[in-house]
């Protein structure tokens, strides 16, 4: 598949009043992989100082390696205006970012997965650290949504030699896959949330999105084969 039909895919997508726009396309390490980034464009034609996204894409080679992302997420972002100031943007205030994540989730197939760097996302670096399941972190809880149903944390603690730290998402192969996957989460989430009572705010919000996950787990293994 070439560039231009994985990237048309998600080119001019609307987050509310905003619209996608992919910008600096161009060949990665190897010929499946392409390096690109992602803009939002204001309805008054403004466009974000910052790429919303850096990543980079594979296509899978053959049977046997699946496509891939590789992501740096920006939020919030900066719109410069006509009189040299800037107006700030956060998506997550806004409820843009499960929409962004959603778009992105759409670039990758059955089987497929993303890594999101997340040294610049401090709830998510805090609370990987302090023992809250992937899936409760800010940003697992937006692969969560975005259907991811497995995850990794890909933390290095030797100077970060084999690269930055990331949150890998994986999407299920098929219906089996998906069921094994969301009763390997409620058991963690179920646990989580037993023996966490800490009061901060970090861990109120993560309880919160376990107990939302948790009821959509239930929910939905009911309705599986």
């Amino acid at each position: 598949m070439s560039k231009i039909d994985i990237f048309s895919r998600i080119q001019g997508k609307r987050l509310n009043g905003y619209i996608l726009q992919v910008n600096n396309v161009r060949q990665g390490r190897f010929i499946e992989e392409a390096n690109f980034e992602l803009y939002l464009k204001a309805g008054n034609g403004l466009i974000s100082e910052k790429p919303v996204i850096r990543g980079k894409y594979f296509y899978g080679r053959g049977e046997s390696y699946k496509p891939w992302l590789e992501i740096y997420y920006e939020n919030p972002l900066r719109f410069k205006s006509s009189f040299k100031s800037s107006k700030r943007v956060d998506l997550t205030e806004k409820g843009l970012d499960e929409k962004l994540f959603k778009h992105l989730s759409n670039l990758l197939p059955p089987g497929s997965h993303i890594m999101v760097v997340y040294s610049n996302h401090q709830e998510t670096s805090k609370g990987l650290k302090l023992g809250i399941p992937a899936s409760a972190t800010y940003i697992g809880y937006l692969l969560w949504k975005a259907g991811f149903t497995w995850f990794k944390d890909w933390y290095f603690a030797e100077g970060f030699l084999e690269g930055d730290v990331k949150l890998q998402g994986n999407k299920p192969m098929n219906q089996e896959n998906r069921r094994s996957n969301l009763l390997a989460i409620h058991k963690e989430l179920t646990e989580f949330l037993k023996k966490e009572k800490r009061k901060e705010r970090l861990f109120l919000d993560a309880r919160k999105r376990a107990k939302h996950i948790l009821k959509r787990i239930k929910s939905e293994i009911s309705l599986l084969p």
